[in-house]
């Protein structure tokens, strides 16, 4: 027989065993609950695609928990197959359905139909690239009529006719500038330029307005052209300066200056920032020294200036970059010069030399160059320069060189028409791009006198041309009774040159 302690022994071992049999079985048995989806769809539901097209399927369930793993199959792979991510690629033409599954509860269907790949669209064709733009001079040969002015105004300063006229604003009251030459009435010296502006007004309108800027000992007022600056909305104006007393003329300057337009403001010799040109070397690497007449043109669009200038018998036209030329630093530059000796001056001609800070051209390589001949016989006015200059301008890749004679028809006399007046344009080399074309408007006496409100008294000059757009404008200047008259009208005509 067992003794007691034995018996109890073997009933604690037996409960032991017992009781991590029970453990065991639980912890085997107690899984993680399964998600339970209560619904499932594809998005797109139907698709289709071309042989080798793929298209991305979205599983969309509820409710919407993370961790969700779903099975992807094709019925047909054939025709069409699947990746674990549910991208779906097209195999070849026929019709299969895409199958998700999450585990036995639900599945959703995409049906897939699968069509040949379709001809590529043929490259549209180029828009053709518009040719340039034709430029013709046609009009010109066109009598004067009303619908070529565009402005007729009477000048800010009597006496004296205009000699060059800009403007940027072409609007009904935008500002006209214009330049006039005043001479002294002792001596005849014309020793003050009037540098003016008025509103450009509606036809008819000739009365005396605007207001004047006066510039001494300057020179000519040839050449002038306006700047609207952006920078600080005020307006400059470019004019040769520091001129020099020849004959009864102030010309030979050597420099221009650039100036804030002041009105009823006085300047002498020169104002604002100043520019040099004596000398610069051409193409043929040919250097031209002592240049004479120095006055510019500029395109502010394309950032050209056109500076022309004279040696004996020969006008210069050269082209540079606006922007180097106004990067240029001042130097010291010396200008000889005779002035002074006008009565209304109380002035003594006496000559000068003085040093200024000037920003010198001449430093540049000009961008291209080309000369004009100076004819000596003006008896043939078929050539260039065979009538008296009158004024040039460049606008894009062209050059405009206008010329023209004064004539004046007294009343009993007949006309004296030395009046032609002429516009040639050239490209930057200096090729004659349109021929040498007469303006008919400046010599038309008959219509000049009933649309400019003339007499029987008659005097006409071409004066200053300028190029906006496709638009060009002449200026012509007429006295109302004849050379002695204080009425100058200023009167700029428009003809449209690109077509």
């Amino acid at each position: 027989m067992w003794s007691n302690c034995v018996i109890m022994k073997r009933f604690a071992y037996i409960l032991i065993l017992s009781i991590l049999s029970i453990f065991s079985a639980c912890t085997t048995t107690d899984k993680e609950p399964e998600i339970v989806l209560n619904s499932l769809r594809l998005d797109p539901r139907s698709v289709t695609l071309e042989v080798g097209g793929t298209k991305s399927l979205k599983a969309v369930y509820e409710p919407d928990v993370e961790g969700i793993v779903f099975s992807w199959s094709s019925t047909n792979m054939a025709v069409v197959s699947v990746t674990e991510e549910g991208v779906v690629t097209a195999v070849a033409e026929g019709s299969a359905q895409i199958v998700c599954k999450y585990g036995e509860q639900v599945s959703a269907r995409c049906a897939v139909q699968v069509v040949p790949q379709s001809e590529p669209e043929p490259e549209p064709e180029p828009e053709p690239t518009p040719g340039p733009k034709k430029l013709t001079v046609e009009e010109l040969a066109a009598p004067l009529s009303k619908s070529m002015i565009f402005s007729s105004r009477q000048l800010r300063y009597p006496g004296t006719v205009m000699q060059c006229f800009d403007f940027y604003d072409s609007s009904q009251n935008g500002y006209i500038y214009f330049t006039q030459c005043g001479a002294d009435a002792t001596t005849g010296n014309k020793w003050i330029v009037v540098a003016s502006r008025v509103k450009r007004g509606v036809y008819g309108d000739a009365s005396v307005s605007g207001e004047a800027m006066y510039l001494r000992w300057f020179g000519h007022g040839t050449i002038m052209c306006v700047e609207h600056s952006e920078a600080d909305g005020k307006d400059y104006i470019w004019v040769n300066s520091n001129g020099t007393l020849s004959g009864a003329n102030y010309t030979n300057q050597k420099t221009v200056s650039r100036i804030l337009y002041e009105p009823n403001k006085t300047y002498e010799h020169r104002a604002g920032e100043h520019f040099y040109l004596d000398s610069y070397r051409d193409s043929t690497g040919k250097t031209w020294s002592n240049l004479l007449d120095f006055q510019v043109n500029i395109d502010f669009e394309t950032r050209r200036m056109l500076a022309v200038c004279r040696t004996s018998g020969v006008r210069h036209l050269i082209i540079y970059d606006l922007d180097k030329v106004l990067a240029l630093k001042e130097q010291d530059v010396t200008l000889t010069r005779t002035w002074g000796g006008e009565g209304d001056t109380g002035t003594t001609k006496h000559t000068t030399t003085e040093t200024i800070k000037a920003r010198n051209v001449g430093s540049l390589t000009p961008l291209s160059s080309f000369t004009l001949k100076i004819q000596s016989s003006t008896s043939d006015f078929s050539q260039t320069h065979s009538s008296s200059y009158q004024g040039h301008a460049i606008a894009g890749e062209y050059i405009y060189w206008y010329e023209g004679n004064a004539y004046e028809k007294k009343s009993g006399s007949g006309v004296y028409d030395n009046s032609q007046a002429y516009l040639e344009i050239f490209d930057y080399t200096g090729k004659r791009v349109v021929p040498r074309t007469r303006v008919a408007a400046v010599s038309d006496v008959e219509n000049l006198t009933a649309l400019v409100n003339l007499n029987t008294n008659l005097y006409c000059e071409a004066e200053g041309v300028q190029v906006k757009g496709d638009h060009l404008y002449l200026g012509i200047v007429t006295h109302k009774a004849g050379m002695t008259s204080k009425n100058r009208v200023a009167t700029i005509l428009e003809y449209k040159i690109f077509k």
